[in-house]
């Protein structure tokens, strides 16, 4: 049976879908093999969109995350020409053999800044400017590829809170909440402040550790116990920045919007890559 099968990891492909799925960014290439397709005919339904070309092996880019061909696999160049949705068609005479959905994306670039919050009772954050080169650099890796998002650094600050939030920094719904004295202290040039802090929580049991951060317009608040894999987490609550919700579907926790902390994985579904890139 024909099918269509990604050349590298982490490039925006979704097997998963029916058809399957290629976020391709406008002005870029995505590389894809038709695999058990020898003697059909590939065309896009709308070159405008995105074209396709055959090309050889040997002509795949060097680097990145390949994966393992097999010698009888017809490798396939896409092209993202304009915004918009295409299908790329393997065709037996008239007859749609397999197809691919191509969904084009033009870059979309996040301005991030670092808040590391202290206050006037002693309790400040443990982490450190340092690493938020290192978390950038995790986010980049799960959302350039597979979306075209890009976060760039625009600032890291110490902010210091007028007022003493205590043992643990918390959020309700009134104008008065600590959720707001922190989050109004953020950056205005930044399109997403995260603030680090050393403990956060959102519910009624707060000395209870049920929370690693929390996202809501543009703010987030980072506990300093968030978990092992804190650029994942982070680049998780950057997913509810950008309109996504939470999971708990086992069978998709592979994705990164599952909503266990260490146990999702990095995977961005068509679904929400059309949500976060539109």
């Amino acid at each position: 049976m024909a099918s269509f099968e990604k050349c590298f990891n982490m490039k925006g492909f979704d097997k998963d879908q029916t058809p399957r799925w290629q976020m391709v960014p406008v002005g870029e290439d995505r590389y894809l093999a038709l695999r058990g397709g020898k003697d059909l005919t590939v065309t896009s339904n709308k070159p405008a969109v995105c074209t396709a070309t055959e090309i050889k092996a040997s002509e795949l880019p060097k680097g990145g995350e390949p994966m393992a061909l097999q010698p009888s696999d017809r490798i396939f160049r896409l092209h993202g020409a304009t915004k918009g949705n295409a299908r790329i068609q393997a065709k037996n005479g008239s007859t749609i053999v397999v197809e691919l959905e191509v969904d084009t994306k033009d870059k979309k670039t996040v301005h991030f800044a670092f808040n590391f919050v202290e206050d006037t009772g002693g309790h400040k954050t443990r982490r450190v400017a340092a690493s938020a080169g290192g978390w950038l650099k995790t986010i980049n890796y799960i959302y350039n590829g597979q979306a075209n998002i890009y976060a760039n650094l625009h600032a890291t600050r110490t902010v210091k809170v007028p007022s003493n939030l205590g043992r643990v920094v918390t959020w309700d719904s009134s104008t008065a909440s600590e959720w707001n004295t922190v989050t109004g202290m953020g950056d205005s040039g930044a399109d997403f402040n995260i603030f680090l802090v050393w403990e956060y929580e959102q519910d009624s049991t707060p000395l209870v550790d049920h929370t690693d951060a929390g996202t809501l317009v543009g703010n987030c608040i980072f506990e300093d116990s968030a978990g092992a894999q804190i650029g994942e987490t982070m680049a998780h609550e950057f997913g509810h920045h950008l309109g996504t919700d939470d999971h708990y579907d086992a069978a998709r926790k592979h994705h990164l919007m599952h909503g266990i902390t260490d146990v999702r994985g990095i995977h961005l579904p068509k679904e929400d890559v059309n949500i976060m890139n539109p």
